[in-house]
């Protein structure tokens, strides 16, 4: 039996380092198993800080000092992630796999050019 062999697509404005974008980009946020573990963690902790702050009736200049060097603290930290790879280092979190608050590597696996395939506008 002959095996189907996909054309690649590396042309498609959803193909992003071998994955596939395309779930993501029509519904983003929907799949929580595709954000970024490390962001998630701080996002948690920020709502955590937020409870506490609230609790103890602190004003907003004072809870945003607070949080300003807890989150340096938590910078200088191991972020957690055994994938982090070093990349832009002025955009958080400094992952060459983190786009936005998506983890390239959780996403789908692209097969190639399927009905989903979208070429890239040119420039």
């Amino acid at each position: 039996m002959t095996r189907l062999v996909r054309l690649p697509a590396g042309g498609c404005r959803h193909f992003v380092s071998g994955r596939c974008l395309y779930e993501e980009a029509l519904n983003p946020g929907y799949q929580t198993s595709y954000r970024c573990t490390v962001v998630l963690e701080l996002h948690g902790l920020y709502d955590g800080f937020l409870t506490r702050a609230e609790a103890f009736g602190l004003s907003e200049s004072t809870a945003a000092d607070l949080w300003e060097r807890r989150f340096l603290e938590l910078c200088r930290q191991d972020a957690g992630c055994q994938d982090r790879q070093p990349g832009d280092m002025n955009a958080f979190p400094g992952c060459a796999h983190c786009l936005g608050d998506v983890c390239v590597l959780r996403l789908p696996s692209c097969d190639g050019r399927c009905r989903n395939f979208s070429p890239q506008p040119r420039d």
